[in-house]
Parts: structure tokens; sequence; C-alpha cells
């Protein structure tokens, strides 16, 4: 077996409690850009700024820490008599000064010395919806002289969700049926867009239920969260155009806008129909991972399939879709900024992806494997090799990256039934070989400018431009068949289709 194929076995059956730890501390120390610059000179105390801001904070999460220096430009030692919040101990600040927390007397700052405050808030549970301002003062009394630096944080209530449960060898997980009052057997959990769900651990959707999420709803998973659904459960998302459902890290600076890691996956298991429409999953380390129960050796494919619609996944560390043994039906998607793999096939299933455009110029590391990756063995949970059957199929569909082989292919003795066809792949594979495979294909275009497909790739602007050779050498046929043939942002395809998630106008 292939080392990349024992790669997607590991991030299939990996514990679910691998998470991803990053330093806050640097991205607290750089992201000082909303900061008021100044000294203040005063009784003889300096402060690097005089306004500390936090970005939106969910009620009952810390923020991130944030940081500035109190100097003593003299050639004498200087006492602070007094540092305190001005708030007391109804302050929702804290602060820790030069290695001790809370207020504090008698502080000596040595001559041409300077000394370290951290700040931080907790935002407690309010009713309000909307976001709303939190402020308080740091005060220094030094010489009987008064100066303050403001505190600075915008709070937001939300809907949360704490696991209660564990069992050996996953996450601790809570069950969505304890949130709701008197609970029925196929009951519809409804999830309403009037404020954020902020979910910690993982949540657990049970059989026979439904989760079903409001177009515009925003979903933060905290540090290895997850959600899931769990065999002969259902997740509808109900996204629309401009009001799209937001999977993403419970983070609000600035400094985690764009950082990959902050939560674990969407995991979506066999025996339901679930379906995602206009949906952005970023900033994880897996998209979704959507396969049949990984715990049974003897699985067999879904007979139940995934409908993955106008949907964009981003920035995540390992892989954007990992499935084996589904059904998945995906239209209209944009997959890209991947650390692995935009998409990987491990198993059995058959699968469809029809107008997607699958782009990778990961930043955030050496990206070791093709953006694509299909093959029909894998390894079960008892070590045994097992092969099964695979139907898959692309149509009008871009594979580009920036790493020269972005294909790669394994196939064992089971069926193996791979088509791609009017696609643009980026790929060493000789097409021409194999002619039934690929039907219509380009492999490596050039015309002449930087990126010869997307209008840039480095600004993650995956839209055609005028002269792209990705347009109008679609398959005519292929928006007829599809459940909605306008593109991801709403615009009618033409009379010659162009490949990918977007047309040109």
């Amino acid at each position: 077996m292939k080392s990349l194929n024992h790669l997607i076995q590991m991030a299939i059956f990996a514990s679910m409690t691998r998470f991803i730890i990053f330093i806050f501390l640097l991205g607290a120390i750089v992201s000082c850009k909303k900061k008021q610059s100044g000294l203040e000179t005063e009784s003889g105390l300096e402060f690097s700024t005089q306004e500390v801001f936090f970005d939106t904070v969910f009620t009952g999460i810390g923020s991130a820490t944030e940081i500035f220096k109190v100097y003593n430009r003299s050639k004498k030692e200087i006492i602070i008599s007094k540092a305190f919040l001005e708030g007391g101990s109804s302050s929702q600040f804290r602060f820790n000064l030069d290695g001790t927390a809370g207020d504090q007397n008698e502080i000596s700052i040595a001559a041409e010395d300077s000394a370290f405050v951290f700040v931080e808030v907790t935002v407690n549970p309010g009713s309000l919806n909307d976001p709303f301002v939190l402020e308080d003062y740091l005060v220094f009394i030094t010489n009987g002289k008064t100066q303050k630096v403001k505190t600075v944080a915008w709070g937001q209530d939300a809907y949360y969700y704490f696991p209660d449960e564990v069992i050996q060898g996953l996450p601790a997980f809570s069950r969505i049926i304890k949130y709701k009052e008197n609970p029925t057997w196929n009951d519809v959990f409804v999830w309403k867009n009037d404020k954020p769900h902020v979910i910690y651990g993982y949540l657990r959707v049970d059989s026979s239920m439904t989760l079903k999420i409001e177009k515009g709803t925003q979903i933060h998973l905290h540090d290895g969260a997850g959600l899931w659904i769990a065999s002969n459960a259902s997740l509808v998302v109900e996204g629309e155009k401009d009001e799209e459902v937001v999977f993403q890290g419970d983070r609000k600076e600035d400094a985690f806008d764009e950082r990959a890691g902050q939560w674990d996956r969407i995991w979506i298991n066999e025996g339901a129909e679930s379906s995602i429409r206009y949906a952005i999953i970023k900033n994880g380390y897996v998209g979704l991972q959507v396969e049949t129960t990984p715990f049974d050796a003897d699985a067999v494919m879904s007979s139940k399939k995934l409908l993955l619609q106008k949907t964009i996944i981003r920035n995540m560390v390992g892989v954007g879709l990992i499935t084996r043994n589904f059904i998945i039906e995906a239209e209209n998607c944009l997959f890209y900024e991947i650390g692995n793999q935009d998409l990987a096939i491990n198993g059995g299933g058959d699968y469809s992806f029809k107008h997607c455009t699958f782009a990778n110029y990961w930043s955030g590391s050496n990206r070791q494997q093709s953006l694509l990756f299909v093959n029909n063995t894998y390894q079960d949970i008892n070590g045994t090799i097992v092969n099964k059957d695979l139907k898959a199929r692309f149509d009008n569909c871009i594979i580009y990256g920036n790493k020269k082989e972005e294909v790669e292919l394994d196939s064992s003795d089971a069926v193996y039934d791979l088509v791609f066809n009017s696609c643009i792949l980026r790929t060493e594979i000789d097409l021409a070989t194999n002619g039934d495979r690929y039907v219509n294909c380009i492999a490596n275009p050039s015309n002449g400018f930087n990126s010869p497909v997307f209008t840039s790739p480095g600004e993650f602007k995956f839209e055609l431009y005028s002269g792209s050779t990705a347009q109008e050498v679609g398959d005519v046929t292929i928006p007829s068949s599809m459940n909605e043939a306008d593109d991801l942002k709403g615009e009618m395809r033409d009379s010659k289709p162009d490949l990918g998630c977007y047309e040109f106008l």
C-alpha cells in the first residue's frame, strides 16, 4: 500500500482526540494593529498603548491575551502605589502585572526598565443577541497622580453545547437530545440564526434524529470540537446565497480569521439522507468526513446519500472532504487552501462531482500530497485490507494546484470505475493512453498567463478571467442534469458552459 494511502488511513482511523495546538501568545503580540500608538508621559510612567482592544468574544469564552508595556524612562526607580481595575470585582477583565495577577500595591519598576501587563476578558452570559461593548480602565496611581489605560471588548451571547459523556477512544461529547425539552423519536432539531451556536467537544446527533440549520446561522467550534451526525441521523443545512451557514472556530480576534486547525471536523455516518447547501466550512482540521461507521469491520456501502451544493470548504490543515463507502452528489462546490488533499476517496462508494473546483495553493507548509486521491481499498478496524467497488465521476470540473502532480490514483482488484469528463487536470498522467477514463480533458494548460485557469490563486480568487483555459469547454449536457444549473454565485450558465464552480460573465 502506498505511503499516501497509509496517511489517508491514519486520517480516518486516528483517534478524534488528536487536536492541533497553537501558541496564542505570538498572535497576541503581533495582533496590535487596532491599538492606538503614542506614549503617555504624565507622572513618569509611559504606556505602549492607551487602549487595549478585543474583537468579539463569546459569552463564557476567555479571549486571547493582549499585552502592553509600562515604561520607566527615568534614571530612578518608580513605585506604583496602586494598580487596579476601575470596575473592581464586577469587572469582566483580568490583568497580570509583571507576573502577579490582580490588584496590586507598591510595585517597583527599576530605572530605565519596564513591566509587562497581560489583559484577558470573559464575557458573562446575557440576554442580548447582538454584539455589545464592554469597557473598563486599568488604573495606575504613582506619586499621587492617576493614569488610565482603557480596555474594550465586544461581547456576544450564543447557544452553547458542552460535552458530558466519554467513550474510550472518542473525544468527550454531548447528545443534541439533551438540549430540547420533551424530545421525541424521529425529532427534528432546528438551529435558528438569531445568535451563534458554540460547540465544545463533540456534539452528537443520534439515530433517527435530524439537525436542520437555518440560513445565515453562524456555528463556532472550540479547539478540537466537532459535529457528529451518527448512523441513521441526518444533517440538513439550508443556506442561501449571501446567507450561508458558516462553520468556523470560536476565536473572533483578527489573528484567528484565517488560522487553520482551530476545530476538528464534521463527521457524517451512514443510514439517512443529508444535504448541505450554501455552507462555508473553514479553519478546521478536516472539513467533512463522510463514511460508514469505521467501528464495523463488515461495513457495506451506505444506501443513502449526501447532497453537497454550492458549498465552500477551505483552509483545512488535513483534508477538505474525506469519504469511504458512501454516496455523494456534489455540485458547484469550491475546495481550496488545504494542507493535504482537497478530496480523498478511500474505499468503495458512488460519487458524482459536477462543476466543482478543486484548487490548492496551500501556504501553511510544504504540501506533500496531491490535492486529489482516489482508491478503492482500505484497512478496516481489525487491520484487514478490504477492497470495495468504486464508481466516481467528475464532470466539468477543475482539478488544479501548484504541484506538478495533483491527481493520485490507486486501485485494487475490485471495480474501479473512474471517469473525468471535460475537466482541466494538473497531472503528469498520459491522458491519451486511457481515453475511456479521460474524456475531452485538458492537462496542464498553458495560455501565456501566470495562471492559465484562475483569476488570482495567490489571492484566493478562483473565478475565471477572459482567456482562461476553462472558458466554454464544458460538456453542454451537464448543467441540465444538475439539481441547480446556476453557478456558486447564482449566475446562470450559457449554452457553452465554463468549467468549475464559476461561470465567466
